[in-house]
This record gives C-alpha cells, sequence and structure tokens, in this order.
C-alpha cells in the first residue's frame, strides 16, 4: 500500500492491527503524504508513529510469555475448569500420578497455590470460592454407582459433602458473588448457597426442562438459565427478575446450545438462530441481533474476553473469534490461532494448536490447554501443557485491533502506570513496556473519534 501511495487504505489496515502490528504498519505511513480525515485519525498517527516499531513488535511477540503461567505436572491436562467471582483464581482438575488420580488445585497468576485433593474421585464441574475453598461434583468410578454424585466442599485438610445423589447427574456448579449456584439436568431444579443460606428455585415453573446450562454475570449478582425456548434470569439467590419465551417466528427449530454474559448484555447459540445478542431493556428482555450466516458449526461454549473485546466460540474443538461487541467474525491475537487452517485442528506439526480455552464473563483469568509456551516441541510433555493467563495484566491492551480501543481500556492500564499511594504494584514493567502502554493509554482517547474505520 505505501508503494502505491494508497495512505488512507494502509490507515484502515492500521486501525484494524493491534498496536505492535499497528506501530510497524504506521513506520510505512507517510505523514507529509497523506490528509487525515479528522483530527482524531491525525492525533492518533503521530502516537502510532511516535513508537519505536522495532521495540513495539518485539514487545507483542512475548505478549504471551509475559502474562502467561506454565504449570508444572504430568501431561498438565485441566479438565474441568472453574473460576471465582471475586478473586483472580481459578479451580482446575488436574491429572495426578497415575491415569486414577486426580488432583484439585487453585491457581492465581503466579501459579499454583493450593492442592486441595488427591484421590480417585473423578470431577466433572468445578468453581472457585477463593483460594483455598473449592466447590466440586465428583463421582467415584470404582466401587460406587451413578447415585453416588456428590456436590462437595474442599478446604485443606478437609472436604465436606453438601449434597449428594442421583438427582445431582450431570449437575453444573458455578459460584456467585454470595456464594455458589447449582443447576440439575435431571431434577430441573436450581439450588444456590447464598451467604449460608440455602435457595432453591423449580424451574418447570417457567417452562424450563433442564437448568444445567447457565451463566453468572461478571458481578457474581445475576444467573441466566436458558432451555429450548425459554430464558430466565434471576439474582444469585435464584429470585426471578426476567423471563422470556422467544417467538417461534425466528425460527421454527430453535433451541438453546450456550450462554454466557457479555459486559453489558447476554449471548446465546441456538440452533436456527445462531449467536444471538440480548438486553434487559426496561423491565423487558430484549433480542437485539444475530449473526446466523458467521456461525460455522454448532456451539457448546462461550468464552467472553473482555480485554481483547472478543468472544471465542468453542464447537467441536475447534474455536472460533467473534468481535464482543458485533458478533463479527474477526481474527485472533497470534497466540490463541489453533494448529491447521480454518476448521481444522489435527496437523500437530505446527508449533502451537490449542486444545482448549476456557474463560467466563467474571473470569480474570484463562486457561489454555495444548502447546502453547514454546515454538518448538522437543518431547511430549512440551506440547501437552496446561497454561493460565493473567487477563488483567496491563500489557493485555496490546492483544486487542487499535480501532476498538476504549477509555475503558485505558483506565485498566492507568492505575498500573501510577499506582495509587500506598498500593504495592502488582506488575514489574520493563522501561519499554511503560513507554509502548503510555502510548496505548494515549492512542484510547482518540481511537473511538477516528474517521478511518
Amino acid at each position: 500500500m505505501a508503494r502505491k501511495g494508497d495512505w488512507q487504505g494502509l490507515w484502515w489496515l492500521i486501525l484494524s492491527q493491534p498496536l505492535p502490528q499497528a506501530a510497524g504498519a504506521a513506520a510505512h505511513l507517510k505523514l507529509r503524504k497523506w490528509t487525515p480525515r479528522s483530527d482524531a485519525d491525525a492525533r492518533l498517527a503521530d502516537i502510532l508513529t511516535g513508537i519505536d516499531p522495532k521495540e513495539t513488535i518485539r514487545l507483542g511477540k512475548e505478549l504471551f510469555n509475559r502474562t502467561t503461567q506454565k504449570l508444572p505436572g504430568h501431561l498438565g491436562f485441566a479438565n474441568p475448569v472453574g473460576f471465582s467471582v471475586r478473586h483472580p483464581i481459578v479451580a482446575l482438575d488436574m491429572r495426578g500420578h497415575d491415569l486414577h488420580t486426580s488432583r484439585v488445585v487453585t491457581v492465581d497468576r503466579t501459579g499454583v497455590r493450593s492442592t486441595l485433593y488427591e484421590g480417585p474421585a473423578q470431577h466433572w464441574s468445578l468453581c472457585a470460592l477463593d483460594s483455598e475453598t473449592v466447590i466440586a461434583r465428583r463421582e467415584f468410578d470404582s466401587g460406587g454407582y451413578r447415585g453416588d454424585t456428590e456436590i462437595v466442599e474442599y478446604t485443606p485438610g478437609r472436604e465436606t459433602v453438601l449434597f449428594h445423589g442421583g438427582g445431582l447427574l450431570d449437575a453444573v456448579v458455578e459460584a456467585t458473588a454470595t456464594g455458589f449456584v447449582v443447576g440439575t439436568k435431571l431434577s430441573r431444579v436450581a439450588f444456590a448457597l447464598a451467604e449460608g443460606e440455602q435457595e432453591t428455585l423449580d424451574l418447570a415453573e417457567f417452562g424450563i426442562r433442564r437448568a444445567d446450562l447457565f451463566a453468572v454475570d461478571a458481578t457474581g449478582t445475576r444467573i441466566a438459565f436458558a432451555e429450548g425456548t425459554r430464558m430466565l434470569i434471576t439474582d444469585s439467590r435464584l429470585q426471578p427478575l426476567h423471563d422470556l419465551v422467544v417467538e417461534s417466528r425466528l425460527h421454527s427449530e430453535f433451541s438453546f446450545n450456550a450462554i454466557t454474559f457479555t459486559e453489558d448484555s447476554i449471548v446465546t447459540y441456538g440452533r436456527g438462530l445462531g449467536l444471538y445478542r440480548w438486553q434487559v431493556i426496561g423491565d423487558r428482555l430484549r433480542g437485539l441481533h444475530s449473526s446466523l450466516h458467521s456461525s460455522p458449526r454448532t456451539f457448546f461454549r462461550l468464552n467472553p474476553v473482555a480485554p481483547w473485546n472478543l468472544l471465542v466460540a468453542e464447537g467441536g474443538n475447534v474455536n472460533y473469534y467473534y468481535d464482543i461487541a458485533t458478533l463479527d467474525r474477526c481474527p485472533a491475537p497470534d497466540f490463541l490461532v489453533q494448529a491447521g487452517p480454518d476448521g481444522n485442528d489435527d496437523d500437530l506439526r505446527i508449533p502451537r494448536a490449542i486444545g482448549r480455552f476456557t474463560a467466563s464473563a467474571y473470569g480474570r483469568l484463562a486457561v489454555y490447554e495444548g502447546g502453547l509456551a514454546t515454538h518448538t516441541r522437543n518431547s511430549v510433555t512440551d506440547f501437552y501443557s496446561t497454561v493460565v493467563q493473567d487477563l488483567e495484566h496491563p500489557l493485555n491492551i496490546l492483544a486487542k485491533p487499535v480501532s476498538t480501543l476504549n477509555a475503558a481500556d485505558a483506565d485498566r492500564v492507568r492505575r498500573h502506570l501510577k499506582p495509587s499511594s500506598g498500593t504495592a504494584d502488582t506488575y514489574s514493567l520493563t522501561a519499554t513496556e511503560r513507554a509502548v502502554l503510555e502510548a496505548a493509554v494515549k492512542a484510547c482517547e482518540w481511537a473511538p473519534k477516528v474517521n478511518g474505520s
């Protein structure tokens, strides 16, 4: 584009890239030959061309390693995964010393904090209340029967069975701001422990026949249940707030498959409707828009990552990426690209192949499985790894396209550049990182105002 003198086309390309790549492309922008369409375009161009492109590109390549922890352990598979609402903590069920031993651990941004269980139980759903408390659904595969399903609380040196019975088969547990919620598949009942008190809700009263498809919002105060053509929103004590029946005119064979909260709305995937955004407007839950034609397959999990402006949709062990605001297909950060071409993750010759990516609306961490930490593989353990990424790290701003930067991004970074008096600095930033982040904060002021996108 620079050779052809297509300066406006180059500017559009720059805006669509994360800041490290944008700085590299901006080095080819001739400000004397290009006429910006607005003062905001001119100001933003000055910021991007004023950054050292080589150092910024190098920093972009180091972003994944600077914001992640690779966990030790045999093959490192983490399944299931559960997050905490109030703390940057994730609970993992990691393989133990042999195939018949599981370990329940909590992990923060620095690595493993606590090992709360090691034994023969199989765990199917987890959530963390804090670094020393995990709620789990477990079963035993020998000497028992399917009716021995338990909801258990793990704390250091102790386990407490909270509930048990066949009705808990395939139940899902999630943390809330007041405790945790359990959604059952077979009994159509959800129950929660909220500030020490048990609350119960029979979803059959709202036409919902199973309670295991639900999501908790970023504050931990709202829960959205979905099944068939129906959705119900409650508070963390399971008090109903809003309900919805999807009109049959949307599609005659519609059914919810996946649900999550984003910062300001609910996003669902349903057969016949694709990805769809819902918001509470006034006192009603309303549908806003769909991206039916951009959904290439059935999605089973939706993982929102607000710091990257990204929604990661999992369908058949292949991830697809969407703009969290528009639900348009978009490219992923380099470290999220799977092995093989789009829709095919079977080519293990590619150095970094993702087996799974997990995040949540309230998750301040993300979890990966696969060969993500290194560009070369010398052994099986180099490929099979579990990686925890800190989504609160200020360098995450470098994963967002420049055109999507906004004041909220600046606020997330600014507090780490100038910590409040008496507040410990969580992250140790190099001089280069500080310089690039300061430029990113300035870019956040002008990016929402540009006319080039």
